[in-house]
């Protein structure tokens, strides 16, 4: 049988990297969860030995599962349904593959239920997915948004989410808006804390959000009022399970149908803080250095990118 992985041996030439021994002894700290796991390498060539047997499975779903609904997804896309993003139907075969072969939260500690490896395998597998359907690529990996809230979450929320994440649960980051693209500080969805219910509500309408209608979103909302940069917007964590939000439109794109590309609208949805209020303005000043993982999610640098150029200009300096 095909397989993405065994039949290109070049892929195996990042596990073989000189600084690939030193980027598993800070994964897995000098290897202190192999008396505490039963799946916990003992060292560095038992660590090695996992990640391949982990790529062989993800390049064998990738070649006999992935590839072969590729063209079927495409064709039938996604559909709106009172509210609610319908996958298409073969998507939720390759949900459930990748699900039943524990290809979620891969990168999340082991105990939330993860496998924690590093970015260079997950990004491995990630490259192998792609290949097979760009369009489930970009459902499958949207669970490193995960690390954004295990940097910058707290330990509860790490405990009630990681884990839905690391079983297969999907996820997304609703960043853009009708008028904030690609300058983030212009977003405006609106978040207000209500003493009455003891929680966070969302107000507004986000745009081109890559999978949507996911289980649990990271969401950009101004929490500032009277703000209009960066400084005034805060990360919060929307759980699909407590309504408040539904989907308007589902983009018709060129290419990638299999992907969802929605439109959003929140009414009073509940949200949870993710860290503390301005927190876009604090990834921006620091979070590589708090991330001991060595990155945060790929949305997260876009963001903290975006803000950071725009604060800049709006107080006369340069990025570099």
């Amino acid at each position: 049988m095909p397989n993405y992985y065994t039949d290109n041996p070049e892929l195996r030439f990042h596990l073989q990297h000189p600084l690939m021994q030193r980027i598993v002894e800070l994964k897995e700290r000098n290897f202190e969860d192999k008396n505490k796991y039963e799946d916990a390498p003992v060292d560095f060539d038992d660590a090695i030995e996992n990640y391949n047997r982990l790529l062989e499975i993800t390049g064998d779903i990738a070649a006999n599962v992935i590839e072969p609904n590729a063209e079927a997804v495409d064709q039938e896309g996604p559909h709106l349904v009172d509210g609610r993003m319908l996958y298409a139907s073969k998507t939720y075969e390759n949900l459930d593959a990748t699900r039943k072969a524990g290809l979620w939260g891969i990168s999340m500690p082991r105990r939330y239920g993860g496998l924690n490896l590093p970015i260079t395998p997950y990004s491995m597998a990630s490259e192998m997915v792609s290949s097979a359907d760009a369009g489930f690529q970009n459902i499958w990996s949207l669970q490193d948004c995960i690390e954004t809230l295990y940097e910058f979450g707290n330990e509860e929320q790490r405990k009630k989410y990681i884990p839905r994440v690391c079983s297969g649960e999907t996820m997304s980051m609703d960043l853009t808006e009708p008028d904030a693209g690609s300058d983030l500080q212009r977003v405006m969805l609106k978040a207000t804390y209500s003493e009455k219910d003891k929680c966070w509500l969302l107000n507004g309408v986000k745009r081109f959000i890559t999978n949507g209608d996911s289980d649990i979103h990271l969401v950009l909302a101004r929490s500032e009022e009277g703000t209009r940069d960066g400084r005034g917007l805060s990360m919060f964590i929307y759980d699909k399970r407590q309504g408040g939000v539904t989907v308007r439109h589902i983009e018709n794109k060129l290419g990638i149908h299999g992907s969802p590309t929605c439109e959003l609208v929140y009414k009073n949805a509940k949200a949870e803080l993710c860290g503390s209020t301005r927190l876009a303005h604090q990834i921006c000043n620091g979070a590589d250095e708090r991330c001991p993982s060595g990155y945060c999610s790929t949305e997260c640098r876009r963001l903290a990118s975006s803000l950071c150029r725009g604060i800049d200009l709006r107080e006369g300096t340069q990025t570099v």
